[in-house]
């Protein structure tokens, strides 16, 4: 799924971005830990991406949707930047806790879009963690399906623009 050759996307894209621990170690299992984890995700908006469209925070990885107008160099200046501080600030002296590099696809269609929300808002489902998509605190289901306000995640396209 990855792009080997994400640096050369210059143009406003949205990708679908997963990130694994090491060894998919279960090190996101508390509220004590997906909380702070989902704060720091959130406060690299706008600073570091113009959209987050979609996200999961899962024991074991993260799945998202991060919309960057400079394209391929944006979105991995943004993966090194959360990487480093999550380890730092959650994990601090462990060192790396996440498995070197990430998946990412750039989206191209609204059918593609719509796939893989669903399959984001359907991992806690799948994994046993809830019954349904909404109650999983963690990700941007409850945001698109309830239409909760949300002080980062966006329905917009308008970042794309100029």
């Amino acid at each position: 799924m990855g792009s080997r050759y994400r640096t050369k996307i210059k143009e406003p894209s949205l990708f679908f971005v997963t990130s694994t621990l090491k060894d998919w170690l279960c090190l996101f299992t508390s509220v004590e830990m997906r909380d702070p984890l989902a704060g720091l995700l959130f406060n690299l908006f706008p600073v570091k991406a113009e959209a987050l469209m979609g996200y999961v925070l899962m024991p074991s990885h993260v799945h998202m949707m991060i919309g960057c107008k400079s394209g391929g160099v944006q979105l991995a200046e943004f993966m090194r930047t959360f990487k480093s501080l999550s380890a730092r600030q959650l994990y601090p002296g462990k060192g790396s806790i996440w498995m070197a590099g990430y998946d990412d696809l750039v989206i191209k269609t609204e059918k593609q879009f719509g796939t893989k929300l669903n399959y984001i808002h359907e991992n806690p489902v799948r994994a046993g963690l809830v019954k349904r998509v909404e109650d999983w605190k963690w990700s941007s289901a409850e945001f698109w399906m309830e239409d909760k306000p949300h002080k980062v995640l966006t329905k917009s396209w308008e970042w794309l623009g100029s």
